[in-house]
């Protein structure tokens, strides 16, 4: 059932304009600043914006009201849509990296797989810490009422580069080996879309769908 339902909420709001536009938005990214890895993390962005699509589009079809009806339960409806989220991530991040190479070979620029891989683990990171802040509070409070935690995730990030800078964390010489950065970024990532996803059951389960 979460398979289907996630097939279902992927057909309601995947095709349109405002989900396809974003992701095109990816490989403007990639052509106007070619610096390896910038494209990856514009994915990561796209993504945290687009967590808020399906809950707009419930509110404009009533979809919830439907939701209250269907022979569903609510933690199949939060794990149907948490791995939709996951499917458009997916999707963002092989337009990325697609993107990426294309660029560099047209350009003649060598590819660094480590860059490649320290920016998909971070732009990993990035997605799963975005969708522990948002799905609770959308699938409590719905789109309306919830609307500015989409971009809670940017102020985050902004955050933490500017402790980095004023901290000088970039330059202090860690010499941290990068398949090990890049594990922890992978497993922030996944703690952070898990974590959400129960947090998001457990405030669903409480909300009267009317």
């Amino acid at each position: 059932m979460t398979i289907t339902f996630a097939r279902f909420d992927l057909t309601s709001w995947l095709a349109r304009t405002q989900t396809l536009l974003p992701l095109a938005f990816i490989v403007i990214i990639s052509v106007i600043l070619p610096v390896q890895g910038m494209a990856i993390v514009a994915s990561a962005i796209v993504t945290t914006l687009l967590v808020s699509a399906p809950f707009l589009g419930d509110e404009r079809g009533r979809l919830d009201t439907l939701y209250g009806v269907l022979p569903v339960s609510r933690t199949t409806i939060v794990t149907g849509r948490t791995l939709a989220i996951l499917v458009l991530n997916v999707i963002a991040v092989a337009i990325a990296n697609a993107s990426t190479v294309i660029i560099a070979l047209v350009r003649g620029d060598e590819l660094m797989p480590q860059t490649l891989l320290l920016a998909n683990a971070a732009a990993f990171a990035i997605v799963g810490l975005a969708m522990c802040l948002q799905l609770p509070v959308f699938f409590r409070v719905g789109y309306s009422r919830g609307r500015l935690i989409s971009y809670a995730p940017a102020f985050v990030i902004v955050g933490l580069a500017w402790v980095v800078q004023e901290t000088g964390l970039e330059t202090s010489g860690l010499s941290v080996p990068v398949p090990t950065v890049a594990t922890i970024g992978f497993a922030i990532g996944a703690l952070g879309a898990v974590l959400g996803t129960l947090l998001a059951i457990r405030v669903y389960r409480r909300r009267e769908l009317r």
